[in-house]
């Protein structure tokens, strides 16, 4: 779900600035179905032991990875009744997996929410899963990390983590930052690594795609037209990267300018005639 230079600027606000990524993943594939079908899928919630060892048939588990002490919470609204897609339990271990080795996530004491559904523009099936802070319900507060994998490989395909919540802002000219960020080696360098870490195939090349931000809502004057080269104010800004494979594979990343860490990671599809309502 991107957005435009044309948008309001109250929609820029609710995600992310001038054709942004959401940082929530499946928003387009499934819009207005995740939290509606997963608020009522907590009135009928199982939880799931998980108490055997998977790896994913894409990419190794981490050498440090231990198998965290977590729970597994199925929307049955939006659960699996293909029989060749992988049991939630094991698809959520994959993920639990794929999160450590891409953000380093303790999952010991969480609860991991669970999703199945299927993208008709792909004809390809995913299991998503959702990781929220203790006491917040999945209804009303955002995912701390998502990841989606395939329902039948286990392959990876996305993970995310929420933006922090600052109190602190930055200058943010749209224009200016492109020219700063568009030739910066050091994001194109660390893009590959995350690409690397989330396929296990060596990346050739990387390219400066955009720049998006959490804005300082009261640095914008509401009725006006976004402006490329306005003054406005940001919590935190991002570098967007299209990485290409050794396999020909583009893996679209996302870096925070202030901690230089992955902060989201999709792999585009090359069947989605409209990457726009890519998986991210």
């Amino acid at each position: 779900m991107k957005q435009t230079m044309g948008t309001k600027k109250k929609n820029i606000c609710r995600t992310v600035v001038a054709s942004a990524m959401a940082i929530t993943l499946c928003s387009t594939v499934f819009a207005g179905a995740n939290n509606v079908a997963m608020a009522m899928a907590l009135d009928k919630e199982e939880s799931i032991s998980t108490t055997y060892n998977v790896s994913t048939t894409i990419v190794d588990k981490a050498e440090d990875y231990v198998k965290a002490d977590y729970k597994i919470l199925e929307n049955k609204v939006m659960r699996s009744i293909n029989s060749g897609a992988l049991p939630v339990d094991q698809a959520a271990e994959i993920g639990a997996q794929y999160l450590w080795d891409m953000f380093k996530v303790d999952l010991n004491g969480k609860t991991i929410y669970m999703s199945h559904f299927v993208d008709p523009e792909v004809a390809k099936a995913y299991w998503k899963g959702d990781i929220i802070e203790t006491g917040s319900e999945i209804s009303d507060a955002p995912p701390v990390y998502s990841f989606v994998i395939e329902a039948i490989s286990g392959a990876r395909v996305s993970a995310s983590k929420e933006w922090e919540k600052k109190e602190t802002t930055i200058p943010y000219n749209l224009e200016k930052l492109r020219e700063k960020y568009k030739n910066c080696n050091e994001y194109l360098d660390l893009a590959k690594q995350f690409s690397e870490k989330h396929s296990g195939v060596k990346a050739t090349s990387a390219e400066f795609e955009d720049i998006s931000a959490s804005l300082d809502e009261s640095s914008i004057e509401y009725g006006k037209p976004f402006s490329e080269s306005g003054n406005y104010m940001a919590h935190e800004i991002f570098v967007r990267i299209i990485v290409t494979d050794e396999q020909g594979q583009k893996t679209e990343v996302e870096i925070s300018t202030d901690s230089k860490t992955l902060q989201f990671i999709n792999v585009i599809d090359p069947n989605r005639e409209n990457n726009e309502n890519y998986l991210g």
